[in-house]
């Protein structure tokens, strides 16, 4: 269905300066470079400055779910603007509260900061996809991109003002650009009207039917948290999500650590997670848009099995005695691409499965593999090399995890393939009855 010409600016705006707030939610995953300074300023441990990233990542799965929740009872616009200027109170705040006493940051930096991102970045996601039907892949891969890009660009930025003006001052200089990201998101922010959907949708449906896509024929279900939760599909995708993400975060704290042992420089340890930056920024934009047309299982089934793939090599490298290894350098970089696929797929895969009228919520409980997942792995890692084990047993772990979640993906969509079978039997049925029912009125 053609958009008008407001319309399309609309979309155009809300993509745009969604993007730029969505750009900001990756703000925690540059926390290790704050961690040191506020250590030594405010004489906290390693165990407490942790936390802060820890409080964030979790408060940042449950404000998806409520905020996904608040949007199919408000207006989007209201959800942003409360999640926001909770997010960038919450890190203007922090300048103020780097003292011995821990507990404060943990409000501000840890729940603040991470409640308020998740209001914003489920509704974000969820408005966009939207406005795009038939192309919600390549709709929230635009805008998880601009999530996976921030470290590359706020990690360097963030460490020159952390060196020249302290933790304080650097607070205070991204919580204002936080702050206007946010003030602009709220301006342009516009969700599409209901009845334009409506109309988009069943055109878009009308258009594949005649395409011969027999799947089209029928109206897809859209399921509220609630139904989602009772399906077996829904335990089978954040199963999927939860054991693929831990073979990466397994790597991914001692990704520099790891090849300086190995004997490889130090800026090519550094480059490699610049590189790997961008990688993932681009699998996040390129594997949701390829999916939207081969097909969303098949897609991310690739992405698991590269990470297979991937820790195979790094596993392969710290058994052999090499003390200088590129493989291992390029394994890490294409890690990170696995990382961004599969974060980028996911939201679109899950509003493919279960609807779009509710997948801001329905998302946010897929999330909660990321927190068991972000959580889980350096739990285990540390319990393997606590028990005097090298990181090629950890490595190991991770080959493990990630053909579990393939292994979820395939029964996954071996149901889908199912249930696709059982409408195309049912629609069948409905175009003969109809055509009986013809030749009797003649």
């Amino acid at each position: 269905m053609e958009l008008t010409t407001t319309q399309k600016r609309q979309r155009l705006l809300t993509m745009i300066f969604g993007a730029i707030a969505i750009f900001f939610t990756g703000y925690p995953h540059v926390w290790s470079i704050y961690q040191p300074y506020v250590m030594e300023q405010a004489g906290w441990s390693q165990t407490a400055a942790s936390m802060c990233f820890y409080l964030a990542l979790s408060t940042f799965v449950f404000g998806n779910i409520i905020g996904g929740r608040l949007q199919d009872k408000y207006n989007p616009k209201i959800v942003v603007w409360i999640g926001g200027g909770i997010f960038a109170i919450g890190i203007l705040a922090s300048a103020f509260l780097i003292v011995p006493s821990s507990l404060p940051m943990y409000v501000t930096y840890g729940v603040m900061q991470g409640f308020g991102q998740g209001l914003i970045y489920t509704v974000i996601i969820s408005t966009v996809q939207k406005w795009f039907p038939g192309r919600t892949g390549f709709a929230s891969g635009v805008v998880v991109t601009a999530n996976g890009l921030c470290g590359f660009f706020l990690a360097p930025i963030s460490r020159r003002i952390l060196q020249a003006e302290g933790p304080g001052k650097t607070f205070l200089i991204i919580g204002a650009a936080i702050t206007i990201s946010w003030i602009l998101c709220g301006i342009f922010f516009t969700a599409p009207d209901k009845e334009w959907r409506r109309k988009a949708e069943r055109a878009l449906r009308e258009q594949n039917v005649a395409n011969g896509n027999a799947e089209a024929q029928t109206e897809q279900k859209q399921y509220t948290s609630a139904e989602m939760m009772k399906t077996k599909n829904f335990y089978l995708l954040l199963a999927t999500m939860l054991f693929g993400l831990i073979s990466y975060f397994l790597v991914s704290p001692v990704s520099q650590t790891y090849q300086i042992e190995l004997g490889i420089p130090s800026a090519i340890a550094v480059s490699a997670v610049m590189i790997g930056s961008i990688v993932n920024a681009g699998t996040r934009l390129v594997l949701p848009t390829l999916s939207d047309k081969v097909g969303r299982v098949g897609c991310i089934k690739g992405v698991l099995v590269l990470s297979a793939v991937l820790a195979v090599s790094v596993v392969a490298m710290a058994i052999l005695t090499f003390t200088r290894s590129y493989t291992v350098t390029a394994a890490i970089i294409l890690m990170y691409g696995c990382y961004g696929g599969i974060m980028g797929s996911f939201p679109s895969f899950t509003s493919s499965i279960f609807g779009i009228e509710h997948t801001g919520e329905n998302y946010g409980f897929v999330m909660l593999g990321i927190v068991i997942a972000t959580c889980g792995a350096p739990a285990l890692s540390g319990f393997i090399t606590g028990k005097g084990y090298g990181m090629h047993v950890v490595f190991g772990m991770g080959i493990v995890f990630a053909v579990i979640a393939l292994i979820c993906l395939t029964i996954l969509g071996h149901n889908l393939k199912k249930e696709e079978h059982g409408k195309e039997q049912k629609n069948n049925g409905i175009s003969n009855d109809e055509r009986i029912t013809g030749a009797c009125e003649e």
